[in-house]
């Protein structure tokens, strides 16, 4: 029986059932492989008799998760952008000097700390996928191809010094040790330094019915009172807290060791804001029952277009395709586009899908473009009129499912 990751638990209770999925980011080489790719249940829990916390039912080994990785963020201009903005944010509020040493964890191509250059060129990223870690590493990055754990935050520290400011951006959801990860800021972070994370905030995605965000390596879905919770135990102090529109609606979060800065009102607002919505509650509850709803017309609409003859492709290959595809099936789908070299020619596992070059869209000329990236609408909306000329109906699912046209 799996634990509770924060109390530990046993009460561990399943309150939605996704399905069979395979690992999302594990794209395969070809169409065997694809369809006889493993399959894991995919589904939230929720600790019922303990402290609330919302995590994966079924604990997948981080090896086969993140060793060899697809995802990279310099592939949109919005996720690069938005990066870049993370150094620009430390260095208004804190200021960063030239020797202020900086650390990535999770910092897969390098393209945050490539910003962070403008400021310091101390620096180290930290990263478990080896093809990404040789990607930052050729670029000039230095990063370490390993797990980050108390352990080598100990030995980064003896190596290299404690940080003035610790990032991490989508990857603190990425571990089932959630106690050794908060173990290891308090370790690295100096007395006075800043830690900055964001994570997939589970506001957001019950608000935005964003199911699709539930894949195996994401093992937690954080609230803020349970991030609260958790970092008191450690020393460690939230003193800031804000909601960002990128990854539609992700949560930022200011720490240092306690008693370092005033904890500001927007945390104390966005956490009255959770208790008085309940959350983890009733909110939840709901959400969980229009994620039926969701598939319900999904599949109403498949069968429209289906009967009409007419054709529809994907665009965006991210992690949450595969939930959603896996999910709803796969039949109604002709092919797959994305921007990523990296994912091009390629598989989304568990189907027959092969993953695209986006200029094929103007031989392929499909009837509807189901956007997966749906998070990207606006841009991807952007590119296909202007670099594809694409003239059709574009269907985002979520928040709710809609059709537009292109003209």
């Amino acid at each position: 029986m799996n634990k509770c990751f924060i109390c530990k638990s046993e009460s561990i209770k399943v309150i939605l059932d996704l399905g069979q999925s395979p690992v999302a980011n594990n794209l395969e080489m070809n169409l065997e492989e694809s369809l006889e790719a493993k399959k894991y249940p995919l589904e939230l829990s929720k600790c019922v008799d303990g402290c609330s916390h919302i995590q994966i039912g079924n604990i997948v080994n981080q090896e086969e998760i993140f060793s060899d990785y697809f995802y990279m963020p310099s592939v949109s201009k919005t996720l690069t952008n938005h990066l870049e903005e993370i150094s620009s944010d430390i260095n208004d509020k804190f200021k960063i000097n030239n020797d202020s040493f900086i650390v990535d964890i999770g910092s897969n191509d390098g393209t945050f700390l490539n910003s962070v250059k403008d400021y310091t060129n101390n620096i180290l990223g930290i990263d478990p996928a080896k093809n990404l870690s040789d990607l930052a590493n050729k670029k000039g990055v230095k990063t370490i191809n390993d797990f980050f754990t108390n352990s080598l935050s100990k030995e980064i520290k003896d190596n290299y010094g404690e940080a003035d400011f610790i990032v991490s951006t989508n990857t603190f959801a990425h571990t089932p040790e959630v106690k050794d990860f908060a173990e290891g800021l308090k370790t690295l972070i100096s007395d006075q330094g800043v830690i900055i994370i964001e994570i997939h905030y589970l506001g957001s995605m019950v608000s935005d019915n964003s199911f699709d965000t539930i894949y195996h390596e994401h093992f937690s879905y954080w609230s803020l009172e349970n991030l609260d919770e958790l970092f008191k135990n450690y020393d460690l102090e939230i003193f800031d807290a804000k909601i960002l529109p990128v990854h539609h609606g992700q949560l930022r979060i200011y720490l240092s060791k306690s008693g370092n800065y005033k904890v500001n009102d927007s945390f104390k607002k966005l956490l009255k804001n959770e208790i008085e919505e309940d959350l983890i509650g009733k909110k939840l509850t709901s959400f969980c029952n229009k994620v039926k709803e969701i598939k319900k017309d999904i599949l109403n609409l498949f069968k429209e277009i289906a009967d009409s003859n007419k054709k529809i492709y994907g665009y965006g290959a991210p992690a949450k395709a595969s939930t959603l595809i896996n999910f709803i099936g796969s039949k109604n789908l002709i092919n797959i586009y994305d921007k990523s070299k990296l994912k091009q020619g390629k598989y989304i596992p568990g189907t027959s899908l092969i993953i695209k070059d986006p200029i094929e869209i103007i031989n392929d000329n499909p009837d509807y473009i189901f956007l997966f990236a749906w998070n990207f609408t606006e841009e991807i909306i952007k590119e296909l009129k202007v670099n594809y000329n694409y003239k059709g109906k574009i269907i985002i699912p979520i928040p709710e499912l809609k059709v537009i046209e292109i003209l």
